[in-house]
C-alpha cells in the first residue's frame, strides 16, 4: 500500500504536518502570553500547561491503538483546534477572554497533538512528518506567535484558524487510507512483555526528571516575563531557541551514550540539567535576559539527551529492544508526571517565587542522578542505545 501512494497524497500530507505545526507552535507561544494579560496566579498558569499535555496520558493508555484511518483522525482533530481558536480569538476581540476558555483551548489542542503523533510511522512511504511538523513549530510557529501576539493578542489565534483548517482539509483530500500498521506478533509474546530487574527505579527516575521539566515549564511564561523583562517576540524566540536545544540533546543522545556509557552518560545530562535550572533560579536579571535563556537552554538540553538515555537504559537492562506494549507503563508514568509538575511548579510559585520553582526542579533533577548512580549496575554493552 505504502508503495501505491501518489506523490500528489505525499505532498498533501506534509503540508498538513507542516500546517499544523506552525498552528501548534503559534499557540503554544500565544496561549500563556494570553493568560498572563489576565492573571499572575502562577497555579492558573501552570495548568495550561498541565491540561495541554493530560491527553497524552490518556492516548498512551489505548485510545493511540485505535485502528482508525489517520485521514479521518487528523481531519476532525484539525478542525476542531480550528474551532476551539476561532472561539478564542473572537473572545478577545470581545475582550470577554477567561483562563477557564485559555485551559479548554490548551486541552483541545493537546488532545489534536497527542492523536496525531505517529503519523510518521503509520505512514512508512511519507519521510519525516513528525520532524516536519516539529522544526516548522520551532523555527517558524513559535516565533510567529510572538509577533503576532504583539501586534494585537487575537491576531495569533484567528490566524491559526486558517492553519489548522487547512492542515485538516489537505489530510482529508489524501486519496488512500492511512491505517496504522498492525501490532507485530511475537512467539513469545510474554517473554517480550517483561522488562528488566531494573526498570522500576529507572522509571522512578524518569519520573523524577519530567516532574523537574515540567515543573519550570509550568511557570516558564511568569519566569520570562517578570524575570527576565522579555516580550512577547523575545517570548517567543525563547521558546524556539529551548526547542532548537532539546533538538540537540535528541541528536546528542545516542552518540553521548555510546562514548561515555548509557549510565555515566545519563547521570551527566541530569547534572547539567540540575545545573541549568539551578543557574537559572539565580542569574534572572531583566538588564541581562540572555545569563537565564542560556541557563533555560542548557537544562532543556541536559533534559532530552536524559530522556533518550533512560529509555536505552530501561532496554539494556531488559536485555533486548522492548516492545510497544512493554514500553507503555514506562511511558505513562513518565507522561502522567509531567501535567503533576506544572501544578507543582505553579503550587510553589504562589506559596514561594518563580526562581524557587527553579530550586526545586534541580533539586529533583539531583535526586534522579541518585538513582541512575545508585540502582545496580547492568552488565551488558550499549548496542541498544
Amino acid at each position: 500500500m505504502a508503495s501505491g501512494r501518489t506523490e500528489k497524497d505525499r505532498r498533501r500530507l506534509r503540508r498538513s504536518a507542516i500546517l499544523a505545526g506552525v498552528g501548534d507552535g503559534v499557540v503554544a507561544t500565544a496561549l500563556p502570553l494570553l493568560a498572563v494579560d489576565l492573571t499572575r496566579d502562577p497555579m492558573g498558569i501552570a495548568a495550561i500547561v498541565a491540561v495541554q499535555h493530560l491527553p497524552w496520558v490518556v492516548v498512551h493508555v489505548g485510545w493511540g491503538r485505535l485502528r482508525t484511518d489517520r485521514r479521518t483522525l487528523v481531519g476532525f482533530v484539525d478542525t476542531l483546534r480550528s474551532l476551539m481558536v476561532a472561539a478564542l480569538g473572537f473572545q478577545v476581540l470581545l475582550g470577554h477572554e477567561t483562563l477557564l476558555w485559555i485551559q479548554l483551548t490548551a486541552l483541545v489542542v493537546g488532545l489534536g497533538e497527542a492523536l496525531t503523533d505517529g503519523t510518521e510511522s503509520e505512514t512508512s512511504d511519507v519521510g519525516g512528518l513528525s520532524s516536519r511538523a516539529m522544526v516548522a513549530m520551532a523555527l517558524i510557529g513559535m516565533p510567529l506567535g510572538g509577533f503576532l501576539f504583539e501586534i494585537f493578542p487575537a491576531v495569533p489565534f484567528l490566524a491559526e484558524v486558517l492553519a489548522f483548517a487547512a492542515a485538516g482539509l489537505f489530510v482529508l483530500l489524501v486519496g488512500r487510507p492511512v491505517l496504522p500498521p498492525a501490532p507485530p506478533r511475537f512467539e513469545d509474546d510474554d517473554e517480550e512483555d517483561h522488562v528488566g530487574p531494573a526498570a522500576g527505579l529507572i522509571t522512578l527516575g524518569a519520573a523524577l526528571a519530567a516532574l523537574a521539566a515540567a515543573a519550570g515549564t509550568g511557570v516558564l511564561v511568569l519566569y520570562a516575563h517578570d524575570d527576565l523583562g522579555l516580550g512577547a517576540p523575545a517570548f517567543g524566540i525563547l521558546l524556539a531557541g529551548l526547542a532548537a536545544c532539546t533538538a540537540a540533546g535528541a541528536i546528542a543522545a545516542p552518540e553521548l551514550g555510546h562514548r561515555l556509557g548509557v549510565r555515566p552518560a545519563l547521570v551527566a545530562a541530569l547534572l547539567v540539567a540540575a545545573g541549568g535550572h539551578a543557574l537559572a533560579s539565580q542569574v534572572a536579571d531583566v538588564d541581562r535576559p540572555w545569563f537565564g535563556a542560556m541557563a533555560l537552554g542548557m537544562a532543556a538540553g541536559g533534559a532530552m539527551v536524559a530522556s533518550v538515555l533512560a529509555r536505552a537504559a530501561l532496554q539494556l537492562d531488559a536485555g533486548r529492544a522492548l516492545t510497544t506494549a512493554a514500553l507503555r507503563p514506562f511511558h505513562l508514568t513518565v507522561w502522567s508526571a509531567i501535567p503533576l509538575g506544572a501544578l507543582a511548579g505553579g503550587w510553589i510559585a504562589r506559596r514561594t517565587s518563580v526562581s524557587e520553582v527553579f530550586l526545586w526542579a534541580a533539586g529533583a533533577w539531583l535526586a534522579a542522578a541518585a538513582i541512575a548512580v545508585l540502582r545496580p549496575a547492568v552488565q551488558r554493552t550499549d548496542e541498544l542505545v
